[in-house]
């Protein structure tokens, strides 16, 4: 009977609580609502199993979990959920880079080698004029996806650095604005070097995550057992399959390049960092003018992009976004500020295509805080003469491109190839493409929808690189397959 009463009493508790409205709802941010809402469409309509958002406007944070952790045991995604944050620790690896130049332990004007004597790529050239700005910057040249995995001890680095001196040079240093991964890999080992630090992982731990207090932050799964997780999943490309699991961390070695386990709660305070560049207790822990300087248009980058020092710049309406991205293993996420406007936000997810939830969800954000958009490029009419030079099999360091005709239509199809031995990406199916402008194609259907690919052409006007998401792809020829 006891019993009895006690559930009644739950029963009557939870439906008072849940028609009750509490402060913090009866002042609800309706923008961030929408935002939700517009998350969970696209979620639903993708098949996106959980993603996480966090909004700073004005010093006010709000953030929400949607959807499950995993599909084979689902839990709820909450603001404290941790996602892989892939590509967006860059950043982070940069930042370390950026407080021990200003202390003085690091020159970003010096020759790579006045730190690592032994570095080396496959062109000479390239690896004495190499300097530690240019790995932060996309501008060296060589090939910027190889992934080994090396060791998983502390010695990660130092071997995957070695293994580098077989390196290609894909376009000649300093001259063509390429995305590399393999930079961040060397800049952790450099900065394992001159810093005199036992591990590169332990480093961005004192310099970072200790002193903004992100407690729920590391490289290590180990160190966050006790935290849910959001595991990856591929992407359903067929819209009637269901979500699978696809979970490989990434090898020690990449850890540099992409290899940060976060929360949204967290990135909140990495946010205000890139606003004030303060500690948790409100000490300046990297000066304004370095931020600037992070934050600033420095290097032409893709299309309308730049880059700052590895964040990407970007003006958006008149205002200055700045930007990363990440992706691993069936997990994707972006961070996005606008520093003159104190607005950022932030979206973690669990799935290969996670990236249309975050691209739009993002650009609602920027038109519900900030009332700008961005302005897309579109499919234009055009002969068929005028896209023919992008017929052909266009290979890059981890994926290729076949680019064909289907009677008239321009097709591509995305070849990805396996990363340290493993198949981690499925092959979506093949993409519609039309003109975007002269030397210019975008993707008009699929998941991959408004990728633009821009051809880059020798001396002679011939079509010799093709430049696309953030990639240089080379034209295959009997001496480069």
């Amino acid at each position: 009977m006891k019993r009895n009463i006690a559930l009644l009493f739950i029963v009557i508790a939870s439906s008072f609580c849940a028609v009750q409205p509490s402060a913090a709802q009866e002042n609800m941010d309706t923008r961030f609502e929408e935002i939700k809402s517009e998350a969970q469409r696209l979620m639903d309509e993708i098949k996106v199993p959980g993603i996480a958002i966090g909004v700073m406007h004005d010093g006010k944070v709000q953030m929400a979990g949607l959807g499950i952790t995993n599909v084979d045991d689902p839990q709820a995604v909450t603001e404290a959920t941790v996602f892989y944050i892939g590509s967006i620790s860059k950043t982070f690896t940069t930042t370390v880079a950026l407080k021990m130049s200003e202390r003085g332990e690091l020159d970003l004007e010096a020759p790579v080698r006045k730190y690592l004597p032994e570095f080396s790529v496959l062109d000479s050239e390239a690896s004495e004029k190499a300097k530690v700005i240019d790995l932060f910057q996309h501008r060296t040249g060589w090939q910027g996806d190889y992934f080994e995995d090396p060791s998983s001890g502390e010695d990660a680095l130092e071997k995957a650095v070695c293994a580098f001196r077989f390196l290609p040079q894909r376009t000649p240093y300093g001259e063509v604005w390429a995305y590399n991964n393999n930079n961040f890999i060397i800049a952790g080992r450099l900065i394992q070097v001159a810093g005199r630090a036992k591990s590169y992982e332990q480093k961005v731990k004192d310099e970072l995550f200790l002193p903004l207090g992100m407690t729920h932050s590391s490289f290590f799964m180990a160190d966050l057992m006790a935290e849910r997780f959001a595991v990856g999943h591929a992407g359903v490309y067929d819209g009637t399959s269901e979500p699978q699991v696809s979970f490989m961390p990434f090898p020690r070695s990449v850890y540099p390049a992409g290899g940060i386990l976060s929360n949204v709660s967290d990135l909140m305070k990495w946010m205000q960092f890139q606003f004030d560049g303060k500690d948790k207790d409100g000490s300046q822990l990297l000066s304004p003018k370095l931020l600037d300087m992070a934050h600033s248009p420095l290097v032409e980058g893709e299309l309308s992009e730049h880059t700052g020092v590895t964040w990407f710049v970007e003006d958006v309406g008149g205002v200055r976004t700045v930007f990363h991205a990440g992706r691993s293993a069936g997990a994707t996420a972006k961070m996005l500020f606008a520093p003159d406007k104190k607005f950022g936000i932030v979206v973690l997810t669990n799935s290969d295509r996670g990236i249309e939830v975050y691209d739009a969800v993002i650009a609602l954000a920027l038109k519900k805080y900030l009332d700008i958009e961005k302005i897309p490029l579109v499919a234009i009419a055009a002969d068929r003469s005028s896209l023919e030079p992008f017929e052909g099999l266009w290979l890059g360091d981890n994926e290729d491109y076949k680019i064909y005709f289907d009677n008239d239509q321009l097709m591509a199809e995305r070849l990805y190839k396996p990363m340290a031995g493993v198949q981690i990406y499925e092959k979506p199916p093949p993409i519609s493409m039309s003109s975007a402008g002269e030397d210019m194609v975008i993707m008009t259907d699929g998941a991959f929808q408004g990728t633009v690919g821009q051809l880059r052409r020798d001396k002679s006007g011939k079509p010799a690189l093709l430049s696309m998401q953030h990639r240089i792809f080379r034209r295959s020829t009997e001496e480069n397959d």
